[in-house]
């Protein structure tokens, strides 16, 4: 089942509601299990052979939890069970994500294994629901945490609106809202608030993402067969679909999480208006970002930096701004992170590439913050704005170029694509296959025989359509700072200074709100499934 379905909004999302705040007022304990069976069924929705799958995650992990707190006093023990338990969910990702794209490669390399099929079925979620547990069991060894009863694990691990694509919730943060019963108390503020970011999500989605797809798959499924402008068109095209799909989706989880009345942390904050890669990574997927800094990066780099403090060199700030340090305690670990972080995103070097990519970008940005030039803070104001504008254009062609691999097949087609960007296939070439230009004359309604003389519009009219999403997304607050002051989030976004943005709950924006769910909800002709699902 997907947020974006007529039976998620119109049968799911009411009548869990209903039960869930029905079964509050007799106690906190028959809510919890509620949401838990609401959110067992809404995974099984889609395949029930799976969630027997996630109920073994479920059950190993909380199981190993338990074993490393009970042995607190026994640290071999400890590790063991630790090593044991992140062991077992590897193995389970890497069997579903990544061991039958690897026989394929093998085959196409003349090495022939054995194997029972050719593919399997990707179980929705599996990464998020693997990396959340996986950051429980860290934290049980640390000592970060003190374990918890099963029904809350369960809702912890299953809690449907971040079930399936995120955020990666942290344990800390949701455990304190799961026992507090003023967390399961109906206020209509959170259900104002929520309902408003969900529809925000839901149009991003709807009346977005979802028509901005087409003449992206166009061009990258035949990434040769178009000139530079076209090309052009369609990698612009996957970038506005891959923000307003990931956005969408990240503001209906937090919309319906404070349905429910609970908190989750921010997971996307406007990442195209970034003026650098670091700054970019803090605004999109956040707690991706956050869970491999705490869980990869910091560990590594402390490791670093103790092995150099006790080789007596114990200025580390010194020590970060010579060549040798910088490459042992940031360029290292930030390499070793977005390796996996790219690799986590899916099976194939395109993803090794991607993940590489950003770790050049994020090192080079390291480097020339601590040998670069910095404008002063006197300097005017029209040259602080031509140094964001262009920080922001750099930011984002290092975004974009990323993207082709993350979202190509296969690197080869990828590097056509960057071939057509830079106009090795011409400027206005027209595409030479035929499906292409069908699409293209059905687009325009136009008949394909006459398509030639109209290639020029087509172009046009496709960057007309990109023209008002960035405006949307450059010139725009998003729905979390719309609604700032409500305190949608854990996590701290700043509230938008316009203030006829600011959200109220006035007649207004009842009516602007209402009219935009009543069309998001009507152009719903089918399922489409959100882009992070595959991950």
């Amino acid at each position: 089942m997907l947020f974006n379905s007529l039976s998620f909004i119109l049968l799911f999302l009411p009548l869990s509601l209903i039960c869930y705040y029905l079964a509050a007022k007799l106690s906190v304990r028959a809510a919890v299990g509620v949401l838990v069976f609401f959110s067992l069924l809404f995974y099984s929705w889609w395949n029930p052979v799976f969630l027997w799958l996630l109920c073994f995650s479920i059950a190993w992990n909380y199981n190993f939890g338990w074993t490393i707190l009970l042995t607190a006093d026994k640290p071999r023990i400890q590790n063991a069970a630790l090593i044991t338990a992140i062991a077992g969910n590897l193995f389970l990702l890497f069997h579903y994500k990544y061991l039958y794209p690897l026989l394929g490669w093998f085959d196409a390399h003349g090495i022939h294994l054995p194997r029972d099929a050719d593919s399997v079925i990707l179980p929705l979620g599996i990464s998020f629901f693997t990396f959340t547990q996986i950051g429980y069991l860290i934290d049980c060894r640390a000592g970060i945490t003190k374990g918890s009863k099963l029904l809350d694990y369960l809702l912890f691990v299953t809690f449907f609106p971040h079930l399936i694509a995120g955020p990666i919730l942290h344990h800390r943060e949701m455990m304190p809202q799961f026992v507090n019963s003023e967390t399961y108390r109906f206020k209509l503020e959170n259900l104002c608030v929520g309902l408003v970011i969900f529809i925000v999500g839901l149009a991003k989605k709807d009346l977005v993402a979802d028509h901005m797809s087409s003449f992206a798959k166009s061009v990258y499924d035949n990434p040769s067969g178009f000139g530079m402008v076209n090309a052009w068109v369609g990698a612009l095209s996957y970038t506005v679909q891959l923000y307003f799909d990931f956005s969408g989706y990240s503001d209906m989880a937090t919309g319906l999480a404070l349905l429910f009345g609970f908190h989750f942390p921010a997971n996307f904050n406007s990442p195209y208006k970034a003026r650098s890669i670091v700054d970019f990574w803090q605004r999109w997927n956040m707690t991706l970002t956050r869970y491999l800094t705490l869980y990869l990066y910091n560990p590594i780099a402390l490791g670093v930096t103790r092995r150099r403090i006790a080789r007596g060199k114990l200025n580390v700030q010194k020590e970060i701004a010579t060549p040798s340090g910088y490459l042992s305690m940031i360029a290292f670990p930030t390499f070793f992170t977005m390796i996996i972080a790219g690799v986590w995103h899916g099976a194939g070097l395109q993803f090794l590439i991607f993940g590489l990519l950003h770790g050049f970008y994020l090192s080079a940005n390291h480097a020339w913050r601590i040998w670069g030039y910095h404008l002063p803070k006197d300097a005017p104001q029209i040259t602080k704005a031509i140094d964001s504008v262009w920080k922001v254009g750099l930011t984002m062609l290092a975004v974009i170029i990323a993207q082709i691999f993350f979202r190509s097949t296969s690197t080869q087609n990828a590097l056509e694509l960057l071939k057509s960007m830079a106009g090795s296939h011409g400027i206005f070439g027209l595409p030479n296959n035929v499906v292409e230009q069908d699409f293209l004359a059905r687009f325009m309604n136009i008949d394909g025989r006459e398509l030639a003389p109209w290639t020029s519009q087509i172009q046009s009219y496709k960057i007309l359509v990109l023209i008002p999403c960035f405006i949307w997304i450059y010139a725009f607050p998003n729905v979390l700072q719309v609604t700032g002051n409500y305190k949608p989030t854990l996590s701290k976004i700043a509230t938008t200074t316009l203030l006829w943005m600011t959200w109220r709950p006035n007649i207004v924006w009842g009516g602007i709100l209402g009219v935009v769910a009543a069309i998001a909800i009507l152009s719903i002709t089918g399922t489409s499934e959100f882009l992070y699902f595959q991950f």
